[in-house]
């Protein structure tokens, strides 16, 4: 015989699971894509001049639009993200997310967000202003006004050296040769030669252009290469808070943090680091001759995922975590969820057992959109087999075919031990808001199972 009306909808009628306003519109937690058209960005505003404050980081563009849902049943948007319990726990947890993120991504079946795309960091700042004076003091430079020209390059390298994550070595080290080359033409020598150090730390590359000076110059500033050369040199550890993030000195990248004692030459030093999800850090730091200096900056996050990340630490740290599995989702863990836009929230608290002891992790994940949950999942992340079993939780949980904690409907649960139940729907697979029913017939009537094909009733 054969059924005029889809299954599932039969089903659902029959146990009254929905309500005929539900067939005529859709419900709230109905997910909707809308293409929005991208707003024009705004006109550059050329900054204020360097006596006034510098021009603060422009916001963050906004989010990109969220790609539509798979169609399926248990479709969703994920976040994964772990906690740390103490701020000694932080790295461990860090690398715990990145491992979890990837071993879930290699499933190819979950749908997972990353906070750092969803929160993007603000967008370099112009330096249209120094070029302005770029050009201004060159054109002094060829009038042969050699003290106009060094005021306004002195004007132009601080300002440069007040935006070490946005200046380019190279243009700053061009300023310092202009000013060495104005002072060469003012007859100071010992100046000059400091400045054309100076341009030799900033880019050790860089050499006056032929066009623009002189044999003079360049006799000077390869004086100057000497002197450097023949220095003894300092030591630089790098390092920050979160580690993992990469260094670069003077434009070249040097590789991540930590970084032990790294050899420069003495003299001021642009370092700048970066870590996805956090705002860079710049800043140029002084080595001296045979002395070891350090840069160990704690990065902040970028506007938003800060927040972010501290709703989620809230959520681990409160009793929420202990709210019954049949229950709804703890308006807390709705709202990480919206922040984000994920259906499924998956929050592991990591910690150690003790000074030196064992790292361990406790995960919950919830179904923001509706009551389902996985509970209190302990393991040792240390052990590849175990982070392995809680991936395809995880991964069971998040496509439907959950394991711990599904909750059934006791009246659909009522309805579906009914042996009328069983003769009416036959021996096919029926698809229900609950989960899978898998009714068979003949010898084992009541050999369903819901949501997890490995668990009994």
């Amino acid at each position: 015989m054969r059924l005029k009306t889809p299954l599932s909808l039969s089903l659902a009628l029959l146990l009254g699971a929905i309500p005929s306003a539900a067939l005529a519109a859709p419900g709230p937690g109905t997910l909707v894509a809308a293409a929005k058209k991208k707003k024009p960005a705004a006109p550059v505003q050329p900054p204020p001049p360097v006596e006034e404050p510098l021009p603060q980081p422009q916001p963050p563009p906004a989010p990109p639009a969220l790609p539509e849902l798979p169609a399926t049943p248990w479709a969703g948007r994920s976040v994964v993200l772990t906690v740390p319990a103490t701020p000694a726990d932080a790295l461990d947890a860090s690398r715990l997310e990145a491992s979890l993120n990837e071993a879930l991504a290699g499933q190819g079946n979950v749908f997972l967000l990353n906070p750092v795309e969803r929160f993007p960091a603000p967008p370099p700042l112009s330096l249209e202003r120094g070029d302005v004076l770029y050009n201004e003091g060159k054109g002094l430079y060829d009038n042969l006004d050699p003290e106009g020209a060094a005021r306004k390059f002195t004007t132009l390298a601080s300002y440069y050296q007040r935006l070490p994550v946005d200046t380019k070595p190279e243009r700053l080290a061009r300023v310092y040769i202009f000013l060495g080359a104005s002072r060469l033409l003012d007859g100071d020598t010992a100046s000059a030669q400091k400045f054309f150090t100076r341009a030799l730390l900033a880019e050790p590359n860089v050499k006056p252009e032929s066009e623009l000076f002189g044999q003079d110059v360049d006799d000077a500033f390869t004086a100057a290469k000497t002197d450097l050369a023949s220095q003894a040199r300092g030591t630089l550890a790098i390092d920050s808070v979160p580690q993992g993030a990469q260094v670069t000195v003077h434009g070249e990248s040097l590789g991540t943090t930590p970084l032990e004692d790294v050899e420069l030459p003495p003299g001021p030093h642009q370092v700048v680091i970066t870590l996805p999800g956090h705002l860079p850090f710049g800043t140029f730091q002084e080595v001296a001759s045979g002395q070891r200096a350090e840069v160990r900056p704690t990065l902040a996050p970028v506007p938003g995922l800060g927040e972010f990340r501290e709703q989620a630490v809230q959520v681990a740290a409160s009793k929420t975590l202990d709210t019954p599995p049949a229950g709804a989702p703890p308006a807390e863990v709705v709202a990480l969820g919206e922040k984000i836009g994920a259906r499924y929230v998956v929050l592991a608290r990591v910690e150690h057992s003790g000074p030196g002891g064992a790292l361990s992790a406790t995960l919950d994940a919830w179904d923001v959109q509706g009551k389902n949950r996985l509970r209190g999942v302990k393991w040792n992340p240390g052990s590849a087999t175990e982070q392995q079993r809680v991936v395809r939780q995880v991964n069971d949980f998040v496509t439907g075919r959950f394991s711990n904690g599904l909750t059934i409907p006791p009246e659909v649960v009522a309805v579906v031990k009914k042996p009328w139940f069983w003769a009416a729907v036959g021996g096919v697979a029926v698809a229900t808001t609950a989960g899978i029913l898998l009714a068979n017939q003949g010898s084992k009537p009541l050999g369903a199972r819901l949501g997890n094909f490995g668990a009994g009733w």
